[in-house]
Parts: C-alpha cells; structure tokens; sequence
C-alpha cells in the first residue's frame, strides 16, 4: 500500500492542512510531527489533519517531518514522510519597509482598517495658517499611498490622543472626528476611493471637543468633551446618524452637584468601542480622595447602542495612586480591556492596562514598570493569537519620546516582542493608532520627528 503526503512550506501566520492519499481503502490514519503525534486514528478525508502555524514557534520555526501511517482493515499498513519548511517571520518585524509621508503630512493620529486590508488613517498638516486635519488610503500589500490625502478642514487641535480619530464603516466609507476652531466637534463621512469622494460634515456645539469615534450600525458614536473652563471639561458621548450626520442623542458625564459644586473638577472621554451591543467609552475623571488632595483617576462607561447609561466605573487607584485610560478594545473570549498611563501622584507615567469582565467588573491590572522613562499606551487591541498589543510612546533615558509598540501575553508574563521607533531627527515620536488584521497582523500609523519637523508614518508588522 502506497501512502501520499501533501503538506507544502508556510511562510504565513495560519492553517496548515495536511491530506493523505492511500493507493487502497484504509480504515484509519495517524499523523505525526517528527515523533509527536498530530492526529491518531484519523478517518480517512481532506484534510485528515489541520494544525495552527504561529508566530510564537508553534508548532516551531525551521524543517519539520511530517509522518502518516496509513492502517487497512486487514491489518496492512503503509507510511510515508515529506518535509514541511515552517519560515515564518518573528513578531514585530515588519512586513513591508514603513510607509514615510516625506511631505506635508506632519502625523498620523489614528487608523482603521478596511474590508481589502488597506489602511485607512486620519492626521494632520501643519501649515503657515494652522492644522488641517486630513485622512489617507494605505495599500496594505505594499505600504504605498492608495488614496489621498483628502482635507477636511481646520482644527484647534492635532496630536496622539487628541485625535483626529477615524472609524470605519461596513459599506466600506470612513468617518473622521476632530476637533475644528471654535473649538467645536466635528465629524466628517469620507470615500476613500477613486474618485474620493466627501459625503457629509457634521458639526456640533461651541467649546466642543471630539477624541474618539466609533461607528455601530446606522451609529457613528462621538467621544470627548464640554470645555467648562480652561483646562475643565465635562465628559460627552454624541450619537450621529451615519446616513446624513444628524445628532440623534447626547450623554452626559460629570460628578454630582454635591460633589462638585462649582463644576471644577475635569471629565473626559478618550476611547470608544463596540463591545457584545454595548458602547464602551473610556477616559479620566478628577476625583476628590479622603486626604482632600485632588486625583486623576480612569473612568469606564457603558451605554447601549442607542445612548442608554447602563454602568459606571472609576479607578480605585489600587496599584498607582492617579490613572487615565486612553483605548478600550474587545476580546474574543468576552469582556474588554484598556490601556493608557498610571503613576503616582507628582511622579511620571507608566504604561496601564486593565481587564473587565463581559458583566464590566474590573479585573486584573498591569503595569510596565519604566523607571526613569514617562510612557503611554494610546490604543490596544487583540491578535488572533490572543496577544495584546499595545502601541503608544516611552521616553527612553535620556532621549526624546520614541513610539513604542509592543504585545503581551495577558496580565503575566514577559513581552512577546517590542518595538521601538526612534525617527532620524531624535526627537518627540509616537504611534497613537493601531489596527490589527484578521491575520494578526499589527497596522501602526503615528508621527516621528524629522529635519527639524515631524513626519507622518505607517508600517505593519508580523503578529
């Protein structure tokens, strides 16, 4: 009996499906890996076997001897072996050179990613009359420029957190939140396609502020703030009507008149996203502790998707006496997480994360201890490997800020791999947005400092 093996190299993050062909009927088939087994006792199909190649060397990098034997009713059996070559690239290098905006885009401040794998991302100009917010298509194949840059308009405000924020929707446009002179939120609805394409321009109220932008369904779902007073903000969460723009709903966030009087302690929103029907919102509260000193604390709400309030939580500022949370994404397996600073007061900052539970109980807490180095996480999101990865900026010893991307592997346990992108001019770099592919694979876009100015950047890397 002749036995016939069809596994091939892998180069790529994914399943590897190896079949069998026998030259007669054969009751049962093992497969083994080496001496491993993959699979004993198989029944007889295609594939007989499918296992998970991933970037954490499993089933392990290099050459592999992939083994069947093949069992016939009667007792005959027959085996035969193929090499299977597993090269695929190491988490965290990229995949294709970063994409450099060498001109008039100064950075990029968020980025989504589109049903073809492109990226979409929105940023800014810096020109003689001020910013100018503007989004762009990135081919995801080959990190070149596909469409754009389109202008959407002065802003007050352009920077990692600040925004401009951009979100994707199913039919395939972009939304993009700022916040323009005045100041004042304001949310555009772009194609970027060929032609582009610019469908509408909402805008809100005076002394508005637009961190964050999500979009559920018929919803595109708006986070920031109310400025009160310089520096004093109430935390808003507006509702917009994808179709044309118009504001459906408004929420609310700020401690009660019997806690703050004068309204003077300062509520934010600076994330957003969809988890399981639910609108998840994160940001930072001042809040008044027992000792009568004043502290930054993270606040989590949640809202259906039509703008019910349904929860909220602050930080007890357990392990760092002030926190903020900057991005929230959902897990697979239920519930969310979120990421941004913690320290303790008058010191500098670490980066946070922390886990919730599908309910939003507050679970698990981690910090990246960087003595000597203030650090942030903007965004987060999870790899189909279940791997965190976080992107935002460390302020290496003495040097300026350098973006710095990295993945865990939960609330324990040492980074899987780390980047760190220090642009040529040495100074201030950061890397606010992030989208991770169904693949794995990490889409960073962010601004780094170059002659004398900064520069816009994209890269993806390996899971």
């Amino acid at each position: 009996m002749e036995v016939f093996l069809t596994p091939t190299s892998v180069d790529k993050v994914g399943e590897v499906q190896v079949a069998v062909w026998t030259s007669r009927p054969v009751a049962a088939i093992d497969v083994f890996d080496g001496d491993v087994p993959l699979a004993l006792g198989a029944t007889p199909g295609d594939p007989v076997c499918v296992f998970e190649v991933t970037s954490d060397n499993v089933p392990g990098d290099g050459t592999h001897t992939i083994r069947a034997v093949a069992h016939a009713a009667d007792g005959v059996s027959g085996q035969a072996e193929k090499d299977l070559t597993i090269d695929v690239a190491p988490g965290g290098t990229d995949v294709w050179p970063p994409y450099v905006q060498a001109g008039p885009i100064n950075g990029f401040t968020s980025a989504t990613l589109l049903d073809d794998a492109a990226i979409a991302a929105a940023g800014f100009y810096e020109t003689q009359q001020g910013l100018e917010a503007i989004a762009v298509k990135i081919d995801g194949a080959t990190g070149k420029l596909e469409a754009g840059p389109v202008a959407l308009g002065k802003v007050a405000l352009a920077s990692a957190g600040s925004g401009p924020a951009i979100a994707a929707s199913d039919d395939g446009a972009v939304f993009v939140a700022s916040t323009q002179l005045g100041p004042t939120w304001a949310v555009s609805k772009v194609w970027l396609d060929d032609p582009l394409s610019f469908e509408w321009k909402a805008t809100g109220d005076p002394k508005t502020k637009a961190l964050a932008v999500t979009v559920a369904g018929p919803f595109v779902i708006v986070v920031g703030g109310i400025e009160i007073s310089p520096g004093t903000h109430d935390l808003r969460v507006w509702w917009l009507a994808a179709e044309d723009g118009a504001l459906l709903h408004e929420a609310p966030f700020a401690a009660s008149l019997a806690d703050d009087p004068p309204n003077d302690l300062d509520e934010i929103g600076r994330g957003v996203a969809i988890v399981d029907d639910e609108v998840i919102v994160v940001g930072e509260r001042l809040i008044k502790g027992g000792d009568t000193k004043i502290y930054r604390r993270a606040v989590v709400l949640r809202y259906s998707l039509a703008g019910e309030p349904l929860d909220e939580w602050t930080s007890p500022g357990e392990l760092l006496t002030e926190d903020g949370a900057m991005g929230v994404t959902p897990l697979r397996g239920g519930g969310f997480v979120t990421v941004g600073w913690g320290r303790n007061k008058g010191t500098i900052r670490q980066v946070l994360t922390r886990w919730f539970s599908a309910a939003g109980e507050a679970g698990p807490v981690r910090v990246e201890p960087t003595p000597g180095s203030d650090a942030i996480g903007y965004a987060i999101g999870e790899d189909r490997e279940g791997k965190i990865i976080i992107a935002g900026s460390r302020k290496q010893p003495a040097t300026d800020m350098d973006a710095w991307i990295f993945a865990i592997p939960g609330p324990l346990g040492a980074h899987v791999w780390d980047v760190v992108r220090d642009g040529p001019g040495h100074g201030p770099d950061d890397a606010p947005g992030l989208a991770i592919g169904p693949w794995g694979h990490v889409s960073i876009a962010g601004s780094e400092f170059a002659e004398l100015q900064p520069r816009a950047f994209a890269l993806r890397l390996y899971p």
